[in-house]
């Protein structure tokens, strides 16, 4: 699909870049990340100088797990790991962060998800999104459909966006979004049309 993008429309939203997924250490055994991070930041940077919002959406929940859901019982959840206080669920320290940064908080794979995005944009005064981050299946699929659902427009930078450490990687999920939902392309074409 494509669409037209105005800067003064657009937000990006950097989704789930957090330790939890990231670190080689973590609890998913990541492989690294360090080539979609180098992405998201330069497309961060370019968003900032245009005057576009950069927002993050991290995935975390109740320190008692009370609001998991359907999770509850996984273990990495019943573990505490995915805790909105455990350092596991911060954002990676290699991403670029500025003061104007907004930082949202959600406990479902969808960032529209409790309604704090859909309020943090209305004040924002935009109607258009850039996605990036983790993973291409979950949070960025779930949410570039919520996005749709609202006749949002939505643009993914193939660079920016990946697989969690658990699933395959697939430029499947990127075909299929791009078919119907936003539209995909490759990060140098994102900066020019932002």
């Amino acid at each position: 699909m494509q669409f037209d993008f105005e800067g003064p429309r657009t937000a990006l939203l950097i989704l789930d870049v957090q330790r939890l997924f990231t670190a080689p250490d973590g609890p998913f055994e990541s492989s690294g990340y360090g080539g979609m991070i180098d992405a998201i930041n330069r497309l961060s940077a370019h968003c900032r100088a245009a005057a576009v919002p950069v927002l993050f959406s991290r995935y975390a929940m109740a320190a008692d797990g009370s609001d998991a859901g359907l999770l509850a019982g996984h273990p990495v959840v019943a573990s505490g790991m995915f805790s909105v206080a455990s350092p596991w669920t911060a954002l990676d320290e290699a991403l670029q962060r500025a003061p104007e940064d907004l930082e949202l908080v959600r406990n479902r794979p969808g960032a529209f998800h409790g309604g704090e995005l859909d309020a943090a944009l209305q004040r924002l005064g935009r109607e258009q999104l850039v996605l990036a981050g983790l993973s291409t299946n979950n949070a960025v699929s779930t949410t570039a459909r919520e996005a749709f659902a609202r006749d949002m427009p939505v643009m993914i930078a193939r660079e920016c966006t990946a697989a969690a450490p658990f699933e395959p990687a697939s430029d499947l999920y990127l075909e299929i979004l791009d078919t119907w939902t936003a539209e995909v392309l490759a990060l140098g074409d994102a900066l020019d049309r932002l």
